[in-house]
């Protein structure tokens, strides 16, 4: 039995849809089927009753449910452990320039725990990102693949909502949150389409039947925070970005009626690299919004670690 087979079985039966569970695991339904008929038949088990409205747990699928979880969590556990043990890679992630910024540095010192050196490759398109995976450029990628097609190995790292950032200068600035009525008809500073950013904004906009006023489209996500800071417009942006906020003059408002969440997955051609990289990340997956934030900086590190992440997100804004 695979560990992936596993996981899919738990994901089936608490979504009780093969539909919702494929999407929610990034793969074609056809695909999440065959898994399913394979984990049936190498446990010599019906786990399923299937129906056109979706599927229930058999006896043994109730069984397989309550200790599916326990056994995913040793395998897991033991993962860490195998990983810590193995001689010095090197590899190279692939992603946003924000998720270089402001997540990945976590990444490099876990990694670094785990003697492992990783470098950084940043794209501004979701075909750069699968074309550098094909073409061995690099071992992940750290991006939301829900709008693009591919065969590669996928697990979600996290999930963050959108904000409205602006100015606090700005007239919106007063309000707790907002909402699209409030600001339907401001242009906002934007990044160019081929992102997930973008991809999102823009359903965010059709969704309420509404075409985006562009004010300025930008490639760099940082360099919109300084068009936000210099009060030149507004920009829509995922939860990442609060961690630009410290002793800043821009306010993150919370939008009632967004209602989409970018969901980040490690992409990965080779499923053993993805599952190796996603034990090393998965320990600092950035935090939903009914929890604290984490800081920029843990309480963990010490003074001199806190200094290399301020230098290699500096050296990451200026390139």
């Amino acid at each position: 039995m695979k560990t992936e087979w596993l996981e899919s079985f738990i994901e089936t039966a608490k979504t009780k849809s093969l539909s919702k569970a494929s999407e929610q695991l990034h793969m074609t339904q056809p695909a999440l089927s065959k898994q399913m008929r394979k984990l049936e038949e190498d446990l010599g088990v019906t786990l399923f009753i299937r129906s056109a409205t979706g599927v229930e747990l058999t006896s043994a699928g109730e069984i397989l449910l309550q200790e599916g979880e326990s056994i995913l969590s040793s395998v897991h556990a033991l993962q860490k452990k195998l990983v810590s043990t193995q001689e010095a890679c090197d590899l190279t992630i692939g992603t946003w320039q924000s998720m270089a910024a402001f997540y990945l540095p976590y990444q490099l010192a876990s990694a670094k725990d785990h003697n492992r050196h990783i470098d950084i490759k940043t794209s501004h398109h979701y075909y750069d990102l699968l074309e550098h995976l094909e073409s061995n450029q690099i071992d992940g990628a750290l991006f939301d693949d829900r709008e693009v097609q591919h065969t590669y190995w996928s697990k979600l790292l996290f999930k963050e909502d959108f904000y409205l950032f602006v100015n606090d200068q700005h007239p919106l600035a007063e309000k707790e949150n907002v909402s699209f009525e409030d600001f339907k008809e401001e242009p906002i500073v934007v990044l160019p389409p081929g992102c997930d950013v973008r991809t999102l904004v823009e359903k965010a906009y059709n969704r309420h039947n509404l075409k985006i006023p562009i004010a300025n489209e930008i490639e760099f996500a940082q360099s919109i925070m300084g068009f936000i800071s210099a009060n030149l417009g507004i920009s829509i942006l995922p939860e990442i970005f609060m961690r630009h906020l410290q002793s800043s003059n821009i306010k993150a408002l919370p939008i009632t009626d967004f209602k989409f969440k970018r969901e980040i997955s490690l992409v990965a051609k080779n499923p053993d690299v993805g599952k190796m990289l996603y034990t090393l990340f998965s320990k600092h997956a950035l935090k939903r919004k009914d929890e604290q934030i984490s800081p920029m900086f843990p309480m963990t590190m010490k003074r001199s670690e806190r200094l290399i992440v301020r230098i290699f997100s500096t050296k990451i804004l200026l390139s």
